[in-house]
């Protein structure tokens, strides 16, 4: 066998596993969701900070597609950390997997009296209007998509927001693409 190759399978075994943690990882946070024992452990926190901590998490040729400019004033919030990382990846990975390469994913922040809006756009196909109603449920996959994914990464972000007393959309679908929002 050569280097290439092994080089090739080691790649693609540490991919398998990092996808097969992701599926453990939601299996686990529905689990807690659903149970009721889910602790939000909330403390002032920077949102740019979690957002570029969930931009690290992608590959560099899917975070290149994601354009963010950080909002230098934007004030500290309460909130979980790691709830609202989690969140904001589950969208973006979202976007990036039903998306083309070359199309760009835009995260924007728009703080207001009641709290922030965490807004991600895409100009993807969007959701079907008559899916929207089933978007948010677990294990709702949307017909034809590509085998890989278990359909909880919404369930989850939806979940944890509310957590955090906010509100969701993914329902915001423009005909070109769709928009997704947390507001904390």
């Amino acid at each position: 066998m050569t280097t290439e190759t092994k080089s090739t399978l080691l790649s693609e075994i540490k991919e398998a596993g990092y996808r097969l943690d992701r599926q453990v990882a939601n299996l686990l946070h529905i689990s807690r969701l659903e149970s009721g024992m889910l602790q939000v452990k909330k403390d002032w926190c920077d949102l740019n900070d979690i957002i570029h901590q969930s931009l690290n998490k992608f590959a560099p040729a899917d975070r290149s597609r994601i354009r963010f400019v950080a909002d230098q004033h934007l004030p500290f919030y309460k909130v979980d950390y790691g709830l609202i990382d989690l969140v904001i990846y589950n969208l973006l990975h979202n976007a990036i997997q039903y998306t083309s390469p070359e199309t760009p994913v835009f995260i924007e922040t728009h703080p207001g009296e009641e709290g922030v809006k965490i807004i991600i756009t895409d100009q993807g196909p969007g959701f079907p209007t008559e899916t929207l109603p089933f978007v948010f449920d677990k294990f709702y996959r949307l017909p034809d998509t590509a085998a890989g994914g278990t359909g909880l990464g919404l369930s989850i972000a939806k979940g944890f927001t509310e957590a955090h007393g906010g509100t969701h959309s993914g329902a915001d679908i423009a005909i070109n693409g769709s928009a997704s929002y947390l507001g904390l």
